[in-house]
């Protein structure tokens, strides 16, 4: 029996590490740049487990403490590992983390019912909400040195991050059914009877 804190800490590193590799890589001499497509970005951990949160965890502060500060600390590590403020502190930050927090909030859809395609067009639907606005806050707020702040330019930012939502949604296809199939509620449940209690599956 694992303690859920012991879980949740796990979790919350594998996704702080999902954020750091890239530009660990780049540390090490492989070129990675965040605003290149060779590397696949979103693919991660993390959306998947801010629903799982929003679905699971009977403190609903925790479904947004989590994936928040998981996003803080890859910001920090981002600027520590690469000494560069701009890409660890941009200007559509706020934007992405209100995205996050949209995306955990979606996990309160499953509370009460988790049928596979109640899963499934809840991660297909916050998938898509998070590209669409964290996608116009580059626009917004990137003063238009990359996209015009013209309908074609914000067109032109949503047609080039088409990977990125491709990787997003390979994400969830793969870490959504891993984390809400029976083994993986019944391991986790088990698991986090205090202090953070699971609701009933």
């Amino acid at each position: 029996m694992t303690p859920r804190r012991s879980l949740i800490v796990l979790l919350f590193a594998l996704s702080v590490a999902a954020r750091l590799v890239p530009y660990a890589l780049a540390r090490l001499g492989v070129p990675i740049d965040p605003e290149s497509t060779a590397y696949p970005w979103n693919f991660s951990p993390i959306l998947p487990i801010c629903l799982f949160g929003g679905a699971v965890y009977a403190r609903r502060e925790w479904v947004f403490a989590i994936p928040l500060a998981v996003y803080l600390l890859g910001d920090v590590g981002i600027w520590m590992l690469t000494g560069r403020l701009d890409w660890a502190f941009y200007a559509d930050q706020p934007v992405v983390y209100l995205s996050v927090a949209m995306v955990a909030a979606a996990g309160f859809a499953l509370r009460r019912e988790r049928t596979w395609p109640r899963v499934a067009a809840v991660g297909l639907g916050s998938s898509i909400g998070f590209f669409l606005v964290t996608n116009f806050g580059v626009w917004a707020f990137g003063g238009g040195a990359v996209y015009p702040h013209t309908l074609a330019g914000l067109g032109e930012c949503y047609v080039l991050a088409i990977p990125f939502l491709r990787n997003t949604l390979v994400s969830m296809a793969v870490f959504l059914p891993i984390l809400f199939s029976r083994v993986g509620l019944k391991a986790t449940v088990a698991a986090v009877r205090t202090p953070l209690a699971a609701t009933g599956t």
